[in-house]
This record gives C-alpha cells, sequence and structure tokens, in this order.
C-alpha cells in the first residue's frame, strides 16, 4: 500500500477549495483522478514521498492547464489516528489562470484521520 492515501482530500488552491479525488495509485507509482472535478494524471514517489499531476480540462469558457507538485507528511490526530496533508506549488499554462508576471501558486490539502 502506497503512503499517499486514495480517497478524497480537501485541498486549498490559490485562494479557492474544492477535492482532490485520488482515485488509484498503481505499483508503478502512476496516479489518477480529479482535482476540482477535472481530471488528473500523475506520479508519486514512495521514497521521497512527493506527488505530481497535470490538471487539463476544458470547458466552455476556455482550458486549464496546470502542473502540481507537493510533498506529503501526516500527524497525530485524535484517538490514536493519523492525518495526512500534501502540501506544494503549481505552475500555469497557456489559459490555466496565471498571469504574465506571476504563473507559480501554492496549494495544501489534508485528508481526514485514519488508523
Amino acid at each position: 500500500m502506497a503512503y499517499l492515501r486514495a480517497g478524497y482530500w480537501v485541498i486549498h488552491a490559490s485562494a479557492r477549495s474544492g477535492t482532490l479525488h485520488v482515485r488509484e495509485v498503481d505499483e508503478l507509482g502512476r496516479v489518477t483522478g480529479t482535482v476540482f472535478g477535472e481530471p488528473i494524471s500523475g506520479w508519486w514517489s514512495e521514497r521521497a514521498r512527493r506527488l505530481t499531476f497535470l490538471r487539463n480540462g476544458c470547458r466552455s469558457d476556455g482550458c486549464v492547464e496546470q502542473g502540481y507538485e507537493g510533498y506529503a507528511w501526516d500527524e497525530p490526530a485524535d484517538a490514536g489516528l493519523r492525518s495526512y496533508f500534501l502540501a506544494g506549488s503549481f505552475e500555469t499554462f497557456g489559459g490555466g489562470g496565471g498571469a504574465k508576471d506571476r504563473q507559480s501558486f501554492g496549494w495544501f490539502a489534508s485528508f481526514p484521520g485514519t488508523a
């Protein structure tokens, strides 16, 4: 089992809150899921506890292309459980929400306490 928990994470990215759904982490470290309802694909490094993924979704108002990188850790929670966290940054490409003088933003995600 990978250290990265599959399931629904609460994510905060550049003043926006939503869901990071880690659907699967396979035996090679490939990650699939969604962020803010749009598909992601990426990689999990068990040794570095690093998650990298691309968000690429198109809507009627344009396409979002963003590259995320973050690192995981856990902390004690109530009743002997552990809470899991991810934090890092993401880069915007094309119409991905950035500006010519700002393309990098921070993000943070949390997963509820588990045994």
